[in-house]
């Protein structure tokens, strides 16, 4: 893929994240309101769930766009190489997707727990390259907007394994919702757990705009 669609194709992703992001977070208002008919907000959480595959797919995609982009210019071609870069990042993305389809299943659970693991070493990785490109260390270059970025992009992966384990307990709670059976206690755990969740999601938000600063202020950072 040529330089230019790349840089395209790296912007359209951030913007349909951002924007999906944005859908789910407004639809999970719906769930949490007890005022609403079951079905509705049962439906709500199906279309939730589902929508939410194209943040963790955006995520991914924008690594894979972001990293080449980088790699085409001023990371090392030793590091950065489609031959292993691509398969392995959309090799991810498959995983990611089949966690979604079994998410049930006892397979789908232990894909789950790979994916989990996965990203607790790439968030590491993207951590340990920011460093090196920040303080020039080895074949780096000292490139801080770059080092940014992929710290910005460490810290979004950790949030998103952070809000994983805030919203273990969705499932029990919202199940007593779907059968009729929740009462007001759970009600309130709901709203407070969905409210809970929102404050690493408004960071995420926040990071993904930073990112985008800093990928303006290269010329000059």
């Amino acid at each position: 893929m040529s330089h230019e669609l790349l840089i395209v194709a790296h912007l359209l992703i951030i913007g349909y994240w951002l924007g999906t992001d944005l859908a789910v977070y407004y639809i999970s208002g719906a769930i949490v309101d007890a005022d609403k008919p079951t079905a509705v907000r049962v439906y709500a959480a199906r279309a939730m769930l589902l929508l939410d595959m194209v943040p963790r797919t955006a995520l991914i995609l924008t690594l894979l766009t972001g990293l080449s982009l980088a790699g085409a210019r001023w990371l090392p071609p030793s590091l950065i190489s489609e031959g292993w870069l691509w398969p392995l990042l959309l090799a991810w993305l498959a995983l990611t997707w089949t966690v979604f389809k079994l998410e049930h299943s006892a397979l789908g659970h232990k894909l789950a727990r790979i994916d989990f693991g996965f990203r607790i070493l790439v968030a590491l990785a993207c951590f340990g390259l920011a460093l090196a490109l920040f303080t020039g260390s080895g074949p780096f270059a000292v490139l801080p907007w770059l080092a940014g970025k992929l710290a910005i992009m460490g810290l979004i992966i950790t949030l998103g394994l952070i809000i994983r384990v805030q919203l273990k307990p969705f499932g029990p709670l919202f199940g007593q919702v779907a059968q009729g059976q929740a009462d007001p206690a759970t009600e309130e755990r709901l709203r407070r757990l969905i409210a809970q969740v929102k404050i690493p999601v408004w960071v995420i938000w926040i990071a993904l705009i930073l990112a985008a600063v800093l990928g303006k202020l290269k010329p000059v950072f």
